[in-house]
């Protein structure tokens, strides 16, 4: 690999940092944001980041760019690397350490992360306490999805529906309330794209 500039390598810990935390890869508007540049400077840095190996864009959009360490490991195998709530939300972070390997490619490709499901508030989607859930990691959502949510330091697995300026978290378990945040509260982390069960 090419060796990077004071700034590139800024650029470079930014999204990594961002990624650790279990988001999507930075948008050009998040990446100006946080530097104070314009969408061209950003634009710039990121193709110089993937011109000298550092990352990798997997479609025509900035969301779905890697790091190129990352595309490697995920093209056979997943970290198991936090836990998420089906139930109350809980703290983001819990690694696990344990890994296992499966085709990338059956969960549709993308930047995907394998988070264990804990709690039985999705059941009714046949979504059970101990289950891995594969969240691929992007910031918009359909009608209908099932998505991993930051509210918060909190994250959590439901479908969402917004009612005037408040989401409503609903659980497939009649058994658990709907919760209501307010929108700003609330971000996208990714949508479930598939289940592997516990065994």
């Amino acid at each position: 690999m090419y060796e990077l500039t004071a700034i590139q390598q800024q650029v470079y810990d930014y999204t990594r940092q961002v990624l650790e935390q279990g988001l999507p890869f930075p948008s050009l508007r998040e990446i100006a944001s946080h530097f104070g540049f314009k969408h061209t400077t950003a634009r710039f840095h990121l193709k110089a980041l993937e011109k000298k190996g550092f990352i990798k864009q997997r479609e025509q959009r900035v969301s779905d760019y890697l790091l190129v360490e990352d595309s490697k490991a995920s093209d056979s195998s997943f970290m198991l690397v936090e836990k998420i709530s089906a139930g109350a939300p809980m703290p983001v972070f819990d690694e696990t350490g344990e890994s296992f390997s499966v085709d990338h490619d059956f969960f549709g490709g993308g930047d995907i992360r394998a988070i264990r499901v804990s709690g039985e508030s999705m059941s009714g989607d046949s979504i059970a306490d101990g289950d891995i859930a594969m969240i691929k990691l992007q910031k918009d959502a359909n009608k209908g999805d099932i998505l991993a949510v930051r509210i918060d330091d909190e994250i959590t697995l439901k479908r969402i529906k917004l009612v005037d300026d408040a989401f409503q978290l609903l659980p497939s378990n009649p058994e658990f309330p709907v919760r209501e945040v307010p929108a700003q509260n609330l971000q996208i982390i990714g949508k479930l794209v598939g289940v592997i069960r516990k065994t």
